[in-house]
């Protein structure tokens, strides 16, 4: 009897080759995001902020960071396997380290045009946890993103390289653009107090609601892939700008559901008094995770 063709899995021994070497080099290059995240802190010493300064703001970051890239990694070991080892090697190694750059990237924009008066690495250093909220939950959205465009592509390798960078700057502004909104949005519920202020005085709460947001909405930009057809060479324009069109929809989508299912969910409760202006923990948690699991429905419900 041939009990091999009970289980929905490969026999040929390449296939698990290949696994092989994708883990080994996926899993040591998450293994060094401790250095990586150190030196791209300003060569901070991670096991310092860690153990002797007891900073939990850098922790926070630094398990965003270690987050994201494992959903990154997820993304760039979801693809088709080379028909060489040493291809495959590359392949993943190349992608692997290009995802790390975005997630690098990703910071600096999120520092310098979403919150360009807030020094977010400043913040983190002295132990701000706000700070460190809203910089892991930024990294963990745009992992999210770019884990949909790397299981989106599937042209040849010089191709997908550009066409995934391009797709990064483009959801990079997506995810700017739902920044300023929540921003725009505070100050607007607020009598016009402004949002970094706020993180600067330490309201967790406020961060912890913007993160759940953010990844909310990158959770429903991720799944524009799902509804566009990739079409490779003279076509790939037009599905990129087909994929854009799909993600802005998704993106409007989320912000009208979610201001829906704020005050459903959390009817009778006075939003913008228990956690812009009182720090309360617990509302902020069950907004950020409204928010959150519209965006895995929207995932399941179109992927």
């Amino acid at each position: 009897m041939n009990f091999a063709s009970y289980f929905a899995v490969s026999a040929d021994p390449y296939y698990y080759a290949a696994l092989a070497v994708d883990f080994i080099l996926l899993f040591a290059m998450l293994v060094l995001v401790r250095q990586i995240f150190g030196r791209t802190a300003g060569g901070v010493d991670t096991a310092a902020e860690l153990a002797e300064k007891d900073n939990h703001a850098f922790g926070i970051s630094l398990a965003g960071a270690t987050i994201a890239l494992a959903v990154v990694f997820s993304g760039v070991g979801a693809g088709d396997i080379a028909t060489s080892l040493v291809v495959e090697g590359v392949f993943i190694l190349g992608y692997g380290v290009l995802g790390i750059a975005m997630l690098m990237c990703t910071r600096w924009i999120f520092d310098n045009i979403a919150f360009p008066k807030v020094d977010l690495k400043q913040m983190i250093s002295q132990g701000n946890i706000a700070a460190g909220l809203l910089d892991g939950g930024n990294m963990i959205a745009t992992a999210t993103v770019i884990f949909g465009v790397f299981s989106w592509s599937s042209g040849d390798w010089l191709m997908d390289v550009g066409l995934v960078i391009a797709m990064f700057l483009i959801t990079q502004l997506l995810l700017v653009l739902v920044s300023r909104y929540r921003v725009t949005l505070f100050a607007k519920r607020n009598d016009g107090r402004v949002f970094g202020d706020a993180i600067k005085e330490g309201n967790s709460a406020l961060a912890i609601r913007f993160a759940g947001f953010q990844i909310g909405a990158a959770l429903a930009i991720s799944t524009a892939g799902k509804l566009v057809i990739f079409q490779d060479g003279s076509q790939v324009i037009y599905s990129v700008l087909a994929w854009v069109v799909v993600a802005v929809a998704l993106l409007i989508g989320v912000i009208v559901l979610t201001a829906l299912l704020e005050k459903v969910v959390l009817y009778g409760v006075p939003v913008e008094r228990e956690v812009d202006r009182e720090t309360n923990y617990g509302v902020a948690a069950v907004e950020a995770a409204s928010y959150i699991g519209l965006g895995l429905l929207l995932v399941s419900l179109l992927g």
